[in-house]
């Protein structure tokens, strides 16, 4: 997919999977989330910088979306524990980052922001994403699958623009990496569904930005 601009709108890369299965285990410890999305997202967030094959972790900020750009929990100010250290200093986990700068070709200087969800499907037709078809206010913006269990749905979806039909749509496999220009399209998620009732049914990602 290619804007008349001729700036990429979207990319997909796959990731080997003895990477994918090397970050698995940390989802499993993921906190409970306090805000407005707690009840179906379970998170960490953030902020880091890669250079030279090392990763060093920025202070601790809130995130903050405008409620242009968020509208359902805009210009609040949420503060997620941070990654795991064993988890940011891991190979496998270097390897995305490695991956995320090469697609996008940031500097080492650019901060990157990273969210570490497990998306649960709690009732019938849970939103992965709650604001709806939205664009997240960065330059580059990449869905990394990790895990999927017990759902159907939860595929990501592109926009032209965010009044459109989607343009692009595909299952948010294990290892798939879909970079997303963040300024030219808009993006979002098809809800999830449990395939068996009576157990638990999620989806696993990191979000990159920069």
């Amino acid at each position: 997919m290619t804007a008349v601009n001729n700036q990429n709108l979207l990319q997909l890369r796959f990731i080997q999977q003895a990477q994918i299965d090397a970050v698995k285990p940390s989802f499993n410890r993921l906190p409970e989330n306090p805000y407005a999305d707690g009840a179906f997202r379970k998170r960490r967030y953030s902020v880091l910088k890669f250079a030279n094959g090392e990763v060093a972790l920025q202070p601790t900020k809130a995130f903050v979306q405008d409620d242009s750009i968020n509208t359902f929990q805009g210009n609040v100010e949420r503060v997620y524990e941070n990654l795991e250290d064993a988890l940011i200093h891991s190979e496998g986990f270097k390897h995305l980052l490695n991956e995320f700068k090469a697609m996008t070709g940031i500097s080492d200087e650019r901060d990157i922001e990273v969210h570490q969800f497990r998306m649960l499907a709690i009732e019938s037709d849970t939103p992965p994403a709650p604001e709806g078809v939205h664009q997240d206010g960065f330059d580059h913006v990449c869905v990394c699958g990790v895990s999927h269990e017990n759902i159907a749905g939860g595929e990501l979806l592109v926009y032209e623009h965010k009044d459109a039909e989607p343009c692009f749509k595909m299952e948010i496999k294990d290892g798939l990496f879909a970079l997303v220009n963040d300024r030219e399209v808009w993006h979002n998620a098809t809800p999830m569904n449990k395939l068996d009732a009576t157990q638990t049914g999620y989806l696993d990602c990191f979000v990159f930005t920069a």
